[in-house]
């Protein structure tokens, strides 16, 4: 028996049931991020902003490729039709912010939602609906690239540089996901060395006035 691409098998369309009975909306802004790091990220800087008293909820939609299953079980939840007015959902550009922006968009219009013509502007519909990619600009990387910049004029990012210098000297390979590696190299210089960046932002261990993460803090402050 053939299956229509418009419906999806009956395994599959159990899942999206049972993701969208797991999904509980009962704010007007909803924001979705790229994993629990993130998930932590922005809420230590909705509190820094002083924006907890805004109603809004936080889902961690899995990796890059955990959008479009999402946002079709999220259009589903209990709860989406009454109450969401506005989405906003963040993910890393990883090797192309151009191409991470299109998979963002068509697993918008895959969900039925509306969808923006460029990041960091919302659509005029309802709901609305902001992108943010990660780290800016038409970039490639993520938030960590974010983080390093933030930084990287500090006396610590000699220290790292020659770590990874002498690292990739020894081992005669390229350090993977640099990024990252820098990020967490920059943490291990803290009291709480064991912590993830988004925990690290919790504890004040990021500079969330720092001037590379404008674009952080007007789309959380557009979204809300």
């Amino acid at each position: 028996m053939n299956t229509s691409p418009s419906t999806p098998p009956f395994d599959t369309a159990w899942m999206f049931v049972n993701m969208a009975r797991a999904i509980q909306i009962g704010s007007e802004t909803q924001l979705l991020v790229e994993g629990r790091d993130e998930c932590n990220f922005v809420e230590a800087y909705i509190e820094h902003l002083s924006l907890e008293h805004v109603d809004i909820q936080i889902h961690d939609f899995g990796g890059v490729n955990g959008l479009r299953g999402f946002l079709r079980a999220f259009v589903s939840a209990s709860g989406f039709e009454s109450n969401v007015r506005n989405i906003g959902i963040v993910r890393d550009a990883e090797t192309c912010a151009v191409s991470a922006f299109q998979s963002v968009r068509s697993s918008l219009e895959n969900a039925d939602l509306p969808s923006p013509v460029q990041p960091g502007y919302p659509t005029d519909s309802n709901p609305n609906v902001t992108v943010l990619i990660l780290p800016g600009d038409n970039r490639p990387g993520m938030l960590e690239t974010l983080l390093c910049e933030s930084f990287k004029d500090k006396p610590e990012d000699h220290c790292i540089d020659g770590f990874l210098n002498c690292v990739e000297a020894i081992s005669g390979m390229s350090v993977g996901r640099p990024h990252k590696a820098r990020a967490h190299a920059y943490l291990v210089t803290k009291p709480d060395p064991h912590v993830s960046v988004g925990v690290a932002a919790k504890n004040g261990y990021w500079d969330l006035d720092h001037p590379v993460l404008g674009d952080v803090r007007s789309f959380l402050m557009s979204i809300t």
